[in-house]
């Protein structure tokens, strides 16, 4: 008889259920050719007492072969090894066949990628100069306990089925009432389509509206995963410098008068990456070109919702009266990143071939999570957060500009943004950007190198955004003193 209690052994802390360590070790010596087709294995009575184990248990392992193919379980005469196992070549499996561990590499040939780098991951155990909110100041319990709420009630259940391509109707509704509140867009819920972010949004856009060939205008220095998204499409991109006031908008005229323009990406509210606000002259030369020269705008509007001067300029698309405006926004910035919710707002027939489009890459977004944020919006909460945020990443922005113009005067030159979450800081040419970040990184500092603004740019930056409303007070404070050290202060 085949020693199987020699060979079953039970680990009983494992999390792996009993019945299933039983059955994976069948398994493994039936591959290993230990046990042959058409053996018969003890009874589950017998088995049970081998093992010293529930009868049900070992019932329940059987079963589970059985459902796999390695068995079949005929009544009244036991459980036998399958004849034909569930392999691609039936018959005797020797060792050379057995695969150790995971493939490295597919057996095909894999096409690089080369159109993006691969992707990076900001180091999570130490303090970080990063472009984005403070988690610490998001009401997580209370996203929990709606979220919670939404999933348990009963009138709810028909909802968590596939829904609207276009998004949860509700946070539609009270984000249109926001946006129209906040932006003066002057929109519908039909008019918004929300997103798994607003890399997505600029991503379903550019599926829409760009074909191989299309020129498509940004600013220089640009965002760099935008314009790796239009030259996917294959479009062609053309950089335009960006001054005090923003865009260029003489030499965006010029490229018009010579060229056909298909679209023009701006991050007007505060120019990414630099942070300048493109000034109010502009932004109406700006639709004036495109009502003209009937070409696209995607506005993308990433941190509209905090500004700290005084009242921000409103959206092109507020003043966009014959549809030339694509408008993106996201509720990362203004809330938390893991909420993964973007929005496009758009008229209405571009919207409909974005909804065809979506179901290539994802039938639709997170229902429960999406009502989550428009029962937010409705009880005000989202309101209140953003109103304690922008003052406490007012005082943080404060602190950091002062900190900066007093412990690296002549090693950096930076303008203090009128809103955001980050400064856009130039070092000194003396001074790498990506030594001072590899120095800074052993010192318990992780900043951006500035390469990213290189590989969306026509000219060489020693600069990078530097975020300053992730970091409390002493955070910052420490990040400052670590800079000043590695730039030789």
């Amino acid at each position: 008889m085949f020693p199987w209690k020699s060979v079953i052994k039970i680990k009983h802390t494992s999390s792996t259920p009993i019945y299933l360590q039983i059955a994976n070790h069948i398994v493994c010596e039936i591959k290993e050719s230990h046990v042959l087709p058409g053996t018969r294995l003890p009874g589950s009575r017998a088995m049970s007492q081998l093992l010293e184990v529930h009868r049900k248990t070992v019932v329940a392992a059987y079963e589970d072969l059985e459902a796999q193919g390695w068995i079949d379980i005929h009544p009244s005469k036991g459980a036998f090894v399958n004849t034909k196992l569930p392999e691609k070549q039936p018959g005797r499996i020797t060792k050379s066949l057995i695969r150790k561990g995971f493939p490295a590499q597919t057996g095909f040939e894999v096409k690089p990628y080369l159109n993006i780098h691969a992707p990076t991951y900001a180091p999570q155990n130490i303090i970080g100069l990063h472009d984005g909110p403070d988690l610490r100041l998001v009401p997580t319990k209370l996203i929990s306990q709606t979220y919670k709420s939404i999933l348990t009630r009963k009138a709810n259940v028909p909802h968590l089925r596939y829904f609207e391509v276009e998004g949860n109707l509700f946070l539609r509704t009270n984000l249109s009432e926001h946006l129209n509140e906040s932006r003066g867009l002057q929109t519908t819920p039909e008019n918004i389509f929300i997103t798994r972010g607003s890399q997505m949004a600029i991503f379903m856009a550019s599926m829409a509206l760009l074909s191989p060939g299309d020129l498509v205008i940004g600013g220089d220095p640009g965002y760099y995963y935008a314009e790796r998204v239009f030259t996917h499409f294959g479009a062609k991109l053309r950089r335009v410098p960006v001054d005090k006031y923003g865009l260029r908008t003489d030499v965006i005229r010029e490229i018009c008068e010579n060229e056909c323009v298909r679209m023009l990406y701006i991050t007007p509210h505060h120019h990414f990456p630099t942070t300048v606000t493109l000034c109010a002259e502009r932004r109406m030369e700006l639709l004036e070109l495109a009502n003209k020269c009937n070409f696209a705008i995607l506005e993308d509007d990433y941190d509209y919702d905090f500004h700290y001067e005084s009242s921000p300029l409103l959206p092109l698309a507020s003043a966009d009266a014959n549809g030339m405006v694509v408008y993106v926004g996201s509720m990362s910035k203004t809330f938390a990143q893991f909420l993964r919710i973007g929005f496009l707002v758009a008229p209405q027939n571009l919207l409909m071939e974005i909804g065809k489009m979506r179901q290539f890459i994802d039938v639709q977004g997170d229902y429960a999570m999406e009502q989550t944020i428009g029962e937010l919006f409705r009880l005000g909460e989202i309101k209140r957060h953003m109103k304690k945020a922008l003052k406490i990443y007012k005082q943080r922005r404060d602190f950091f500009c002062e900190l900066m113009a007093d412990q690296l005067d002549g090693k950096v030159q930076f303008k203090k943004p009128e809103g955001g979450m980050s400064v856009w800081v130039e070092f000194d040419p003396s001074l790498p950007l990506p030594d001072i970040a590899a120095a800074a990184k052993k010192k318990g500092l992780s900043i951006s190198n500035g390469k990213i603004n290189n590989k969306a740019s026509d000219q060489t930056w020693n600069a990078a955004r530097l975020g300053f409303a992730c970091l409390n007070l002493e955070e910052i404070e420490f990040a400052v003193k670590v800079l000043k050290e590695v730039t030789g202060g």
